[in-house]
């Protein structure tokens, strides 16, 4: 299953992919999900080709009901982020990939940060799929609410976290 969403964070691309890879920032959103970070590793340089990897930890009650009957109290997410070398028009491409522990449930996703002047739109989209048999497709069906509420969150906290 896929799903798509566009925002306009309100700074220059190159602070919001500097916000984005920053482990306080990172941290901060992580804890309005209402999750703990576990870990990030940054590789690479933020101007050019890099990759952010992240470790969560997130109670289970935070995951779609459906999921939750195949998970402890909790689980724990890796998400790699790969951030493509800006081309001519400044324009970044990230890509996601998303992986759940103890879950055959898995999201790739593809993030296109275009400047716009003094802002920045971030569009993306993304797919879930899920191998559990039988309910596999229910589970990333039910998961895909989860994207767009994820990255409006990133894009509401990323504004106020450069205003200060």
């Amino acid at each position: 299953m896929a799903v798509t969403a566009s925002t306009t964070v309100p700074a220059p691309l190159d602070r919001v992919v500097v916000t984005f890879s920053d482990e306080e920032f990172i941290r901060h959103v992580t804890h309005r999900a209402g999750a703990t970070l576990e870990s990030v590793d940054v590789v690479g340089d933020v101007e050019a080709q890099f990759a952010v990897t992240t470790v969560r930890a997130m109670n289970a009650d935070r995951l779609p009901e459906m999921a939750r009957r195949f998970v402890g109290s909790s689980v724990r997410l890796t998400q790699v982020d790969t951030y493509h070398t800006p081309d001519a028009d400044g324009v970044r491409i990230v890509r996601t990939q998303i992986s759940v522990a103890a879950l055959p449930i898995s999201g790739s996703a593809t993030q296109t940060l275009t400047p716009q002047g003094e802002a920045t739109e971030v569009h993306v989209h993304c797919v879930v799929e899920s191998n559990i048999p039988f309910v596999g497709k229910k589970v990333a069906e039910a998961a895909e609410p989860f994207i767009g509420k994820a990255l409006s969150l990133q894009s509401r906290e990323a504004e106020a976290w450069l205003t200060r």
